[in-house]
């Protein structure tokens, strides 16, 4: 009877372990590495087929926890030491979800998970060896509570969860970009644009994406200075070598031309604006360029040649302000626009400079009122 019972808490303990595992691996890929793992397949399967993440969760929680099973009929673990059969599977899922801009640049450590999955292995054998030879034999007939099982291979659970958190992607601006790709292939575009929206340490290749993203909805002059620019001019063009999700020929497609071999952006977007040819988001691709590297009067001159006709009044946003700035430096350049707001608000950021006198504080200040406007960054960005 005893030994029934025995047998008993062992089935148990192997299909808490396994359930546990399951819905481990599938919270893990269906939410925390959806994203990254859509980028994966779309470039390995060339948008072939369409990414369904919870399928992808399910097949690989499946068949992770089948792969642990049946290594653990070679193993042979038991008892307080059942989820230790899970080893691997945990060291393949971290393995699967590193994902980094590797991917793209190549560089992969492919050494240093050779050194990992050889140590993991070793260690499973060894320990697996151990327990069975010489641990199992002279507890075998000792009684254990089944509460003290359940909470031992609970703990190992923790470690084996906590060690595919740290082994697998821990990018975080290749995550954002994986996400905003990920929403953006979905159709959620204020979803993508809302992806690192106040945060001062974005690649150039998220704002490179985000700028992508607004000169396809025609608003790069109305809302690309709402998100913090680090970058100048890099910040807003892909180069032709693909780094990261936003493939380069989808920029350049969109701007109607592509970087000649040493061109540099501003002689490109110069070119490509002066063309007969232009399309509308080469030319605010080209007017924005000039904003972000603060040559308002040159700005002043091209918006008024690109845009024609167009009043101030019906400019993009950031092509006002970047107007009005001009009008308060240049005394004899006159600009006319219906309602004196922008101007009132100009005036309102000069005497919030006058709070302080340190310019970290004073920018910290104009940052609160004025951070999502032209103005700030062409006092106080790059």
């Amino acid at each position: 009877m005893r030994n029934n019972g025995v047998k008993r808490l062992q089935r148990v303990v192997a299909y808490m372990c396994a359930t546990l595992f399951a819905l481990f691996t599938f919270f893990f890929v269906s939410v925390s590495q959806t994203a990254q793992l859509e980028v994966l397949y779309d470039y390995v399967a060339t948008g072939k087929l369409e990414y369904n993440g919870n399928v992808v969760a399910i097949l690989t929680a499946l068949a992770l926890t089948l792969l642990a099973v049946w290594l653990n009929k070679l193993a042979g673990y038991r008892r307080e030491w059942t989820a230790m059969a899970y080893l691997p599977s945990a060291l393949i899922l971290a393995f699967v979800t590193d994902i980094d801009r590797s991917l793209y640049t190549g560089g992969c450590s492919w050494w240093g998970w050779s050194f990992i999955f050889l140590s993991g292995i070793t260690g499973y054998a060894f320990l697996a060896f151990i327990l069975r030879q010489m641990l199992f034999e002279k507890i075998k007939n000792v009684a254990m509570s089944a509460n003290r099982i359940i909470w031992r291979n609970l703990m190992i659970f923790v470690f084996l969860f906590l060690l595919v958190g740290t082994l697998s992607s821990t990018e975080e601006n290749f995550e954002r970009e994986a996400l905003l790709y990920s929403h953006h292939k979905a159709g959620h575009v204020d979803k993508a644009l809302a992806v690192g929206y106040k945060s001062l340490t974005a690649s150039k290749e998220l704002t490179q994406a985000r700028a992508y993203i607004l000169a396809e909805k025609g608003e790069l002059g109305e809302r690309f200075f709402e998100y913090p620019q680090l970058y100048g001019v890099e910040g807003l063009l892909p180069g032709n070598e693909r780094t990261s999700p936003l493939e380069p020929d989808s920029v350049y497609s969109l701007i109607g031309d592509t970087l000649r071999a040493g061109e540099d952006y501003d002689a490109f977007l110069y070119r490509v604006a002066n063309t007969d040819t232009a399309t509308p988001a080469a030319g605010d691709y080209y007017l924005v360029s000039l904003l972000l590297d603060k040559k308002i009067e040159i700005f002043k001159d091209e918006v008024a040649r690109i845009y024609g006709d167009c009043t101030a009044d019906n400019l993009p946003k950031h092509y006002r302000e970047a107007l009005v700035l001009y009008s308060s430096i240049d005394s004899d350049y006159n600009l006319s626009l219906s309602s004196d707001t922008l101007f009132e608000a100009l005036d309102s950021l000069h005497r919030v400079e006058m709070k302080s006198e340190d310019i970290v504080v004073r920018s910290n200040f104009v940052r609160k009122e004025f951070g999502r406007t032209y103005w700030w960054y062409f006092l106080y960005g790059r």
